[in-house]
C-alpha cells in the first residue's frame, strides 16, 4: 500500500460562514471519497485545535451536500471561529480519506 502524503491547501479562499457552514472544494470532496453529484456523511472531531473530518456510513455523522456544503456545530464551529476572520486551511489525505481543517492564526 502506497502511503500518500497529505496535500495542504493554504489559501485565504477557505472561510466558514457566520452560521458555521463550510463549502469543501473539489480536492477535499475527492479526499472524502465523495461521488460526483452525491452527498455523503462525515464524522467531525476536534483534536489539537484542528477539525478532523472522516467519511462514515450512511446513517452516522453529519451530512455533506452534493456541492460540498457542511454545517459545523459546537466545538468544531468554535475552533474555526477562533481563526483570523473565520478563515481556515486544510490538509487532505486521499489515502486515508481524512480531512483536517486548521484555523488561520
Amino acid at each position: 500500500a502506497q502511503k500518500s502524503k497529505p496535500m495542504i491547501v493554504k489559501n485565504r479562499r477557505l472561510k466558514m460562514s457566520p452560521g458555521g457552514i463550510i463549502t469543501l472544494p473539489v480536492s477535499a470532496r475527492k479526499a472524502l471519497k465523495m461521488e460526483k453529484g452525491q452527498g455523503c456523511r462525515v464524522t467531525v472531531a476536534v483534536e489539537n485545535n484542528a477539525v478532523i473530518l472522516a467519511p462514515t456510513n450512511k446513517t452516522g455523522g453529519f451530512r455533506v451536500s452534493p456541492k460540498g456544503q457542511l454545517e459545523l456545530r459546537g466545538e468544531a464551529q468554535s475552533t474555526l471561529t477562533a481563526g483570523v476572520g473565520r478563515h481556515y486551511w486544510m490538509e487532505c489525505n486521499d489515502g486515508s480519506g481524512v480531512l483536517k481543517l486548521n484555523p488561520f492564526k
